[in-house]
C-alpha cells in the first residue's frame, strides 16, 4: 500500500509542472479580445505608453489612419494620471497634447460618447502618425468590449473625415530610412 502511495505521489509531482503551462482565465480572456480586434483590422501595441509613470500591463489597441490623411495628433489622459494644470477635455479626461479639433462640437460629442463607454482601466487615448490608440489594462471580455469598440470606430471615422487630404506621401511609421553614420 505504501509503495502505491509513493508511486502516485511521484507521478503527481512529475505532472504538476504541466498545470503551469495551462493559460489562466485572464490570459484566455485577453487572447480572445486581441484575436477579435486583430480580425477587425486593429493592431495590438505591447510597448509602453507615452506616460513615464504608466502602470504595468497597459496595452495599446490601435486603428491605423489612411496614409493620404493628415489627422491631428493629440493625447487624452484619464484624470487620475493627468495633472490638474491640464485642460479638461471631457469629464474624467484631460488634454496632455491638445487637438486642433478640441473646440469642434462634433469631435467633443464623439469624445464624450467614447469616454463614457470606456472601462475604469482605460489610461489614455492617443492620436499619432500611426493611428488612433486606446491604452488600457484589458479588463473586459470580448462581449463587454462591443460598446467602446463601436464608439472607437465612430471617433476614428470622424477624425478621418475632419482631416485634410495630404498631397505628400507620408512613410509608414517605423519604415523611415536610416541615416549613415559619419
Amino acid at each position: 500500500m505504501t509503495t502505491a502511495l509513493i508511486i502516485i505521489f511521484v507521478v503527481l509531482a512529475m505532472l504538476s509542472p504541466l498545470t503551469w503551462l495551462r493559460p489562466s482565465k485572464r490570459e484566455t480572456r485577453t487572447s480572445l479580445v486581441r484575436k477579435a480586434v486583430i480580425a477587425d483590422g486593429m493592431r495590438v501595441d505591447l510597448k509602453a505608453p507615452a506616460l513615464s509613470d504608466a502602470p504595468k500591463g497597459i496595452v495599446g489597441y490601435r486603428r491605423p489612419w489612411p496614409t493620404e490623411r493628415d489627422v491631428t495628433p493629440f493625447i487624452l489622459v484619464q484624470d487620475e494620471w493627468a495633472s490638474d494644470a491640464l485642460r479638461e477635455a471631457v469629464p474624467g479626461y484631460r488634454w496632455r497634447e491638445e487637438s486642433r479639433l478640441a473646440d469642434d462640437p462634433d469631435v467633443a460629442a464623439a469624445l464624450l460618447r467614447f469616454t463614457r463607454t470606456l472601462p475604469e482601466d482605460a489610461l489614455m487615448l492617443e492620436s499619432s502618425l500611426s493611428g488612433l490608440t486606446l491604452w488600457w489594462g484589458e479588463s473586459l471580455d470580448v462581449e463587454s468590449c462591443h460598446d467602446w469598440r463601436r464608439e472607437f470606430e465612430a471617433l476614428h471615422a470622424l477624425l478621418i473625415d475632419k482631416a485634410p487630404i495630404s498631397h505628400k506621401r507620408r512613410p509608414l511609421v517605423g519604415t523611415e530610412p536610416k541615416m549613415p553614420d559619419a
